[in-house]
């Protein structure tokens, strides 16, 4: 675990405010789709309309994180992370809150607009924010305690919908009634949760960034801040580093956003057992990362450990399409609870070491690509599905077997190398 010395202090607030973020963001993200069908079902739209908006309502969270996320990583490169944690949490918890009012079809599309552009605020921020705070040797260890914390806080926010899922309220007031039904409580419940994490970090939060430790010839030339990544950063090794986070990201998009279609098909599953599949899911990774994956990247280090991520997810993907008994079918997603687990804080920490100190505009890239990756993943695997049930499934796996063959080649050339090197 992270040791919680005085200058660590602010990774455990940190930490904390992620978690119940996550622990928000959690509560509503298996109602989503239901609430947007409620919403629009009011308005007299055909089903296949209402499917439509809610794929683009859905998408256009992560959409608004890939064009953002590069400015915003690289903006907190010149001001600090700690106003665009602050930022991004205000806006996310003013965003959520605006789409449980639920009054147009516009309203729903721009809250989500506005709440992928300050969550990439807040992820970005967040993750420079624990670069900033870690020597090299520990950060790949940091990266997946947080990546941990993040997904431990939306299990408990799995748990807490379910709790909460019967909820309604009613708010009285001079001349109107305001009622929250059993979707419309926990985006309120939501923004009143992420509100409560802002007043925690304005109160305790401190900045990483250590700015009198700048010269003045670094203020006097300070660069400009664009929209357009900087190409400096777009080496070889940065960019094999960006291929495989985008299928990673894709492979596990895809398996959230199609498998609850293709389990009803084949293992006739309902919500109860989708929910069961996703927060064990969800656990796994969780606890995972926050010990022995933890432990084995730094024993071992990052990039040993990205080929059996690989295996585990492409195994796990492909296994998926072959049993129908629900005790193989959770072996088989933890293969992809394992790999996740593996490659997203080791891809993580070595886009950091691969950066200078420029963390979060790599960061920055890093997360647009992750987004990219994750629309990709779910409009892919949505389309190969009406032509075949498991094909979607069968092609990542096959990509994923390919990076490992590749990244194994890639050790055995880096060791001949190295071999040769000390024999001259």
């Amino acid at each position: 675990m992270i040791e919680v010395k005085k200058n660590d202090k602010g990774k455990i607030i940190l930490l904390c405010g992620v978690f119940l973020v996550m622990t928000g963001f959690g509560m509503t993200l298996p109602v989503l789709p239901f609430y947007i069908e409620k919403i629009l079902s009011y308005r007299d739209i055909s089903s296949k309309t209402v499917s439509l908006h809610i794929g683009l309502i859905t998408g256009a969270f992560p959409l608004t994180q890939f064009f953002f996320a590069p400015y915003l990583g690289s903006l907190s490169d010149k001001v600090g992370r700690r106003p665009l944690i602050l930022i991004g949490i205000a806006g996310f918890s003013i965003s959520t809150f605006i789409f449980s009012l639920g009054g147009s079809l516009i309203l729903l599309y721009i809250s989500r607009l506005i709440a992928g552009v300050f969550t990439a605020s807040f992820v970005t921020a967040s993750g420079a924010y624990i670069a900033d705070k870690t020597m090299k040797e520990k950060r790949g260890k940091n990266f997946a305690i947080l990546n941990g914390v993040a997904g431990l806080g939306a299990v408990t926010g799995h748990l807490l919908g379910n709790l909460f899922s019967n909820i309604s309220i009613q708010f009285k007031f001079l001349f109107t009634q305001f009622t929250l039904d059993k979707f419309s409580a926990l985006f309120v419940f939501s923004s009143l949760l992420t509100i409560a994490v802002l007043v925690l970090y304005v109160i305790l939060l401190p900045e990483s960034l250590n700015f009198p430790d700048k010269t003045i010839e670094q203020k006097a030339t300070k660069p400009k801040i664009s929209f357009i990544p900087s190409f400096k950063l777009l080496k070889k090794a940065f960019i094999l580093l960006l291929a495989l986070s985008f299928f990673s990201q894709l492979a596990h998009s895809m398996f959230e956003g199609t498998f609850a279609i293709h389990s009803q098909r084949f293992f006739s599953f309902g919500p109860k057992q989708m929910s069961i599949v996703l927060i064990i899911c969800g656990l796994l990774m969780g606890l995972l990362q926050l010990g022995p994956i933890a432990w084995l990247i730094e024993k071992k280090g990052e990039k040993s450990l990205l080929p059996f991520g690989c295996l585990f997810l492409g195994i796990g993907l492909f296994m998926l399409t072959m049993s129908r008994e629900m005790g193989w079918i959770l072996f088989y997603v933890s293969f992809i609870s394992v790999g996740i687990a593996i490659l997203t804080p080791s891809l993580t920490s070595l886009v950091t070491k691969d950066s200078g100190k420029e963390y979060g505009a790599s960061l920055g890239i890093f997360s647009a690509v992750n987004s990219l990756g994750q629309v990709t993943g779910v409009v892919m695997g949505g389309i190969i599905m009406i032509w075949s049930d498991h094909l979607a499934y069968w092609i990542v796996a096959i990509i994923l077997i390919m990076f490992v063959i590749f990244l194994r080649s890639l050790s055995c050339i880096r060791v001949t190398a190295e071999q040769e090197s000390k024999c001259a």
